[in-house]
């Protein structure tokens, strides 16, 4: 191990690097590297294929020996001077390589440490990969040259460590090893007869992602050719390939360009340490892959012939489908694994890539019934989805009683096809208006769009897409025009229906998630929840699948809630969520067993989840799925393509025929998926059809006005109102009860079972009430918060329940810590002056991994509580969507009088005072210098000003027995618009010298005309306060008691803080919020300062 430690201080010291020594402790170690990302340099390197041939695992230090050569490679191909330029337009001395670099700068945000490493590396914050932001530590993927790395060094970055990111290490988790042991990907060989086929239909594919900038100047596509003829010049440069394949340029070129066997770090010759050389020439799958893929006298050239390229949308990057047309009978076609393989080694040696991904086949996420498991008893028009989804209570659907049934909205459906002429699509009209990507004709009675341009248009007998799309939307209509309730209605049956057809025949092919949300989700007709019920098994991990919907989901389609199924693979292991379920800002559904009739024997109902569920958490510890719905041996129309109108079963009618093939049962997380789409219909009808004013929801139909809710907003108000299942997991179809642990937040039902009536008010079914908060920007150091009082005068008994939804930026591929925004849900009961601290998903301390953070608290008439959304750690601005629902109060002030004579959980003195009606927080820079500003930063958050109405005001921050006093002097109007000329803001700060010596700090807000001096102000020293905090200035009333007459013009020297007919005005916020308009009235001096008192020693 030495000696591979000496080499590569060597190979520091030869690249010119006098601190050599110093920058080799600043390398990132093989196990902090191995916490950050999987990839294959573990499961492809160090646990299969270095010992490949003699059958054992690699010892630790054997793995750490490769570890060091791997980077010894991967400094030396950063230097021209050493070898020669990969590309031959490049000069690698000029060039920039990727290179992962974390910062553990104290007590600073990811976007702070961000910046730290940017100024030092003289490069640009935007263009960077977070890799891991948590409290201790930030990594990024940045390209940058090896010169500024080893000038940063010298200036020692505040407690950074690098590593280059090499070949091997871009290469995603498990994709070498799925094309291995995919027995139907087999490779070429000519002694056997029948091999060599892909999978029939299946696309292939690999996902490069770029490292962040690389495309700014050209496309996708653009980037995707250069370098592939990048990689076909490294063949040509080992004079495997003739000219003639390549692009057109002059040979002699190529002779200047490293071939790829030396480029790659695992197969290079150029390897110091001769003793692993010889373990890993040769015996290893990247040497054999090469030797029959790019080195063999095919070259692979019918994979670059057939290889097509797909942009990514927001990403940038490429997918690369390898066998876009018809697989042919060639050794040198993508059939040929080691010519994949070789193209995944080519593409990593790029310095432009910053991963490869190996894209696997879509599946279809429904349960294979057997003969002996199925039933053969007569349908009943019960629809249990719906009422269990709506309110859990047998035959209550209190949402279709309310006219809530999905009307004026359109669910979204990517599938294998469908029979449009089942009677639960039936239109007689037979439009042909709806085929096309972008053919819409909303006069229809249920399906307005089928995008049948990237596939066949054809559905099969008992198809899937028929089934799901039913599942979600479904009504039936004998004739194509009048409706009745059916058998097999879905969740939604007012909604209409947009079908993407992705599948030819029963198989599914991927359209790039792009493709998918632009035809489904167009302005004005398009969809705005859509239902994907179909995967991937890559069980949990981060993939760059994944990169692609959370970041079309938080950056493009920020109104569109995409509902898939997690996947019925649970059986087989721990972690086997599928994607896109994994990724963190889509909705992941798992399967619950049904009721009644729809049921087998010995299945125990709605509170068990089928075993078959894929379960979680991520690799990187997500709550997966995230809620549970009935999907199991569920009711749903059925693709008959012989007939028209099939339909339910025992209605004869002489035109149609026998109608019982028009309905079937069917299992499996997909038709639990579209549930959830449906019944999120519901909520967004809700919406548009003003049962909500802006911030608080009314219960009833035109009680405020129409509204749009965002997707994290749909996401929060379904998860909010899900109930704890208090079953157990069972094994179908036995009925055998798992004796296994099953909670809520866990890895198996998630956030509980949907339950609507929990999610939102309504008038007369419900006595809940809902505070909502529809995708609030907020940045770092920010809090918001909301206060909120318990008032069950009118009989409503439900919970409190917050719940917290975030759309974060993608994460790294592989990632094992790819939360990016880190915000945090805290709720502080604070009634009758005792304290307590809830966290979310049942955690004792705040949640560091999760992109939903829920709070569930049994509550008392009278209780007390202060709701905070906190920017704990971001590297960027983030959006957020809030949900509080129980028994709030409507008028706090009425809520305290009702206290007197209705039971209470504790008895308090606080005083009487009014609910604030609105709360927002402004950010203002309030000090003179960064030096200054700093200062503030570390004393806990001060630099914010907050102001009453158009008055100036007296506010306080406090933290423990520190208190931060600020004067007000232009009005909110102009704080809320950022409309500040000719001011200025000044921080002061006072040191006491006596008691406690506790900082007093006054903020001011003043116009530039204003004297510099701190505003003289009549002292007033409250006896109470001042032995708790020591001021040396407090507020006095406004002398008059008619509140019509202005205060004096903000020229004037002698201000006074706003009174209201001579109610003290005392702003106040828990735990350092900085809050606009909450103005808090109390009839005297002393009730606020009493307040403020309790609060401080709650905090001290």
């Amino acid at each position: 191990m030495a000696i591979v430690y000496l080499t590569l201080l060597a190979a520091l010291a030869s690249l010119g690097m006098a601190s050599e020594t110093l920058l080799a402790e600043k390398m990132i170690s093989r196990e902090h590297f191995s916490s950050l990302l999987r990839t294959a340099f573990e499961d492809d390197v160090t646990f299969s294929h270095l010992s490949k041939r003699n059958k054992r695992q690699l010892s630790r230090e054997e793995s750490e020996r490769v570890w060091l050569d791997i980077l010894n490679h991967g400094l030396r191909w950063t230097q021209s001077k050493h070898h020669r330029a990969l590309r031959p337009d490049t000069a690698a001395s000029e060039s920039k390589h990727p290179f992962v670099l974390c910062s553990r700068a104290p007590n600073r945000s990811g976007s702070e440490r961000l910046q730290l490493l940017a100024q030092a590396l003289d490069i640009s914050v935007q263009r960077n990969q977070t890799v891991s932001n948590a409290d201790e530590e930030s990594c990024f993927i940045v390209s940058v040259t090896s010169s500024a790395i080893h000038r940063a060094s010298e200036t020692d970055i505040s407690n950074s460590t690098f590593t280059p990111l090499v070949d091997v290490m871009k290469i995603a988790s498990g994709g070498v090893n799925y094309i291995l042991q995919d027995t139907e990907w087999r490779p070429t060989d000519a002694n056997k007869e029948g091999e060599g086929h892909l999978r029939t239909n299946h696309v292939a594919s690999l996902m490069v992602d770029l490292i962040p900038g690389e495309v700014d100047e050209v496309s996708s596509s653009t980037a995707a050719t250069q370098i592939l003829n990048d990689v076909r010049a490294m063949i040509q440069s080992s004079n495997i390939v003739s000219s003639n394949n390549l692009r057109s340029s002059n040979n002699q070129q190529f002779s200047t360009i490293v071939p790829m066997r030396d480029a790659f770090s695992l197969t290079s010759s150029l390897h110091n340490n001769k003793q692993l050389r010889s373990f890993t020439d040769s015996v290893n799958v990247w040497s054999e892959a090469l030797l029959s893929g790019f080195e063999a006298d095919h070259h692979c050239k019918n994979m670059f012939d057939l290889l097509q390229v797909r942009e990514r949308g927001e990403i940038e990057g490429f997918e690369l489908l390898l066998n876009a047309q018809q697989s042919v009978e060639d050794e040198g076609a993508a059939w040929n694994r080691n010519c994949v393989i070789s193209l995944i080694i080519g593409l990593s040696v790029n310095q432009s890539v910053e991963s490869v991904d190996v894209g696997r086949p879509l599946e279809a996420s429904s349960f294979k019934e057997t003969p002996s498991t199925t039933r053969n008893l007569a349908v009943q028009g019960i629809t249990n989805p719906q009422w269990i989804s709506q309110s859990g209570v047998f035959d209550q659907r209190p949402f279709f009683d309310n006219d809530l049934d999905g009307s004026g909205q359109t669910v979204g459906v990517a599938d294998a096809g469908l029979d449009t002429d089942n009677c639960y699509f039936y239109d007689s009209s037979n439009s042909e208006g709806i085929y096309g990507k972008n053919s819409w004709d909303m006069s229809q009675r249920k399906v307005v769009h089928y995008d049948s341009s990237f596939a066949d248009r054809w559905e099969t007998n008992r198809g899937h897409g028929t089934s799901v799309a039913a599942a979600a939307v479904g009504r039936r209509s004998f004739d194509g025009q009048v409706e009745s309730n059916g058998y097999a209605d879905g969740t939604a049956p007012g909604a209409k229906l947009a079908f993407f057809d992705m599948g030819v025949g029963s198989s599914f092919l991927d359209p790039g998630v792009v493709r998918l949300f632009e035809s489904l989700s167009q302005a004005d007709n398009g969809a705005k929840v859509i239902d994907g019920s179909w995967g991937r098994s890559y069980y949990g991990v981060y993939s760059s699948f994944c990169k692609d919907y959370d970041a079309i989901l938080r950056d493009t389609f920020t109104d569109v809630l995409f509902v898939t199924s997690s996947g019925n693979t649970g059986s087989s292991g721990a972690i086997t969520i599928q994607n896109p379920a994994d990724c963190k800002n889509t909705l992941a559904v798992g399967s619950g067993l049904n009721y009644g009739n729809d049921i087998r024997p010995n299945e125990l109902g709605i509170e068990y989840l089928a075993d078959y569920t894929s379960k979680g958490p991520t690799a990187d510890g997500r709550i997966k799925p995230d809620i549970i719905a009935p999907g199991h041996f569920l009711l749903t129309a059925n693709a008959n393509i012989d007939m028209v109108g099939e339909c339910d079963g025992g209605i004869p009618d002489s035109r149609y025929g026998a109608r019982g093939d028009g309905v079937r049962y069917v299992s499996g997380t997909s038709f639990a998926a579209p549930t959830v789409a449906g019944s999120a219909a519901l909520i967004r009808q809700y919406f548009a059809e003003g049962w909500c004013k802006t911030d608080r929801c009314c219960g009833s139909k035109g009680c405020g006005s129409s509204i749009s809710p965002s997707n994290s907003l749909l996401k929060a108000l379904l998860l909010n109102g899900a109930v704890p299942m208090t079953g157990k997991v069972q094994k179908v179809p036995n009925g055998a009860v798992l004796d296994e642990s099953f909670a809520v937040y866990d890895g198996k039902q998630g956030f509980g079972r949907i339950n609507l009536l929990n999610s939102v008010p309504l008038e007369g079914s419900n006595k809940l009430q809902l505070i909502v908060v529809n995708d609030k920007s907020i940045t770092f150091g920010n809090e918001h918060d909301f206060m909120i009082d318990i008032d069950t005068s009118n009989g409503c008994s439900s919970d409190l329940t917050v719940t917290l939804v975030w759309m974060d930026p993608p994460g790294a591929t592989g990632c094992l810590n790819c939360l990016v925004n880190d915000l945090d849900l805290i709720v502080e009961e604070i009634s009758g002056g005792s304290s307590k601290t809830y966290y979310p998903n049942g955690l004792s301390g705040r949640d560091s991994k999760n992109t939903v953070e829920r709070v569930a608290i049994n509550t008392l008439h009278g209780d007390r509580f202060s709701v905070i959304v906190k920017a704990t750690n971001l590297v960027s601005e983030q959006r957020y969507s809030l949900a509080i629902a129980g028994c709030l109060a409507e008028d706090i002030n009425t809520s305290r009088k009702q206290q007197t004579s209705s039971p209470s959980k504790r008895p308090t003195d606080a005083p009487t005072y009014k609910k604030p009606t609105k709360q927002q927080t402004t950010e203002l820079t309030a000090c003179m210098s960064p030096d200054e500003c700093d200062i503030a930063r570390k004393q806990k958050g001060i630099g914010r000003m907050f102001v009453g109405n158009n008055y100036p005001s007296f506010g306080c921050f406090f933290k423990g027995n520190t208190a931060f006093f600020g004067l007000g002097f232009t009005s909110r109007d102009q704080i809320e618009n950022e409309d500040l000329p000719g001011y200025r803001q000044r921080l002061m700060c006072q040191l006491e010298a006596s008691g406690t010596n506790t900082t007093i700090d006054f903020l001011t807000l003043a116009p530039s005309s204003a004297p510099s001096t701190q505003p003289s102000i009549n002292p007033t020293l409250h006896p109470t306060l001042n032995q708790i905090i020591q001021p040396t200035r407090m507020l006095t009333p406004w002398p008059t008691d008619d509140a019509s007459v202005l205060p004096p013009s903000t020229s004037e020297t002698k201000w006074w803080p706003k009174v209201d007919k001579r109610k003290i005005q005392c702003v106040f916020s828990s735990d350092y919020q900085d809050v606009v308009g909450a103005n808090t009235m109390f009839e005297t001096e002393d009730e606020c300062v009493e307040y403020l008192v309790g609060l401080l020693k709650k905090h001290d």
